[in-house]
């Protein structure tokens, strides 16, 4: 507990009641720290680790497909746009993800495009952990490799 100041005095009636004001921590954020053989191999992993967050580590059979193009001027910019897009598919269409078949291409433009294969989400066969609201910025890491490495925080 963090005291931000002395307590207030406030009259109630005759008497004088003191009132606290605390700061608390609350942890709402989720890390995943993924890697393949390419960036493609550890955005899968991403992917599988975002529906394991969802369902409490269960991944879906196979069902429905969704297909995927995004581009974005940086590989940050690219995996928060891609996993953004997931909350938009999750949110949207209950759909979660339990295989990719992604390229992704780096350059001027980096672009990911492929084909999300999955299921649509159904808590009783699925499970349930924690929603994730958004993606942050923050301790956002991706290395291309030879082994391609990615660390990303989640908004729980």
């Amino acid at each position: 507990m963090v005291q931000i100041h002395p307590p207030l005095p406030f009259n109630i009636g005759n008497s004088i009641v003191l009132k606290l004001r605390e700061i608390f921590e609350h942890t709402a954020d989720a890390g995943i720290s993924a890697e393949g053989s390419n960036l493609s191999e550890a955005f899968d992993e991403v992917s599988l680790a975002f529906t394991e967050i969802i369902t409490g580590g269960q991944i879906p059979a196979s069902r429905v497909n969704f297909h995927v193009i995004l581009e974005s001027n940086s590989l940050d910019s690219l995996l928060v746009n891609y996993l953004s897009h997931l909350i938009f598919l999750f949110d949207t269409e209950n759909f979660l993800v339990s295989e990719t078949k992604l390229i992704i291409e780096t350059g001027k433009e980096n672009t990911i495009s492929g084909t999300l294969n999955g299921d649509f989400y159904d808590e009783s066969k699925h499970g349930y952990g924690v929603e994730i609201k958004a993606i942050s910025y923050h301790m956002l890491e991706i290395s291309e490799g030879p082994p391609a490495k990615i660390v990303v925080v989640l908004d729980l």
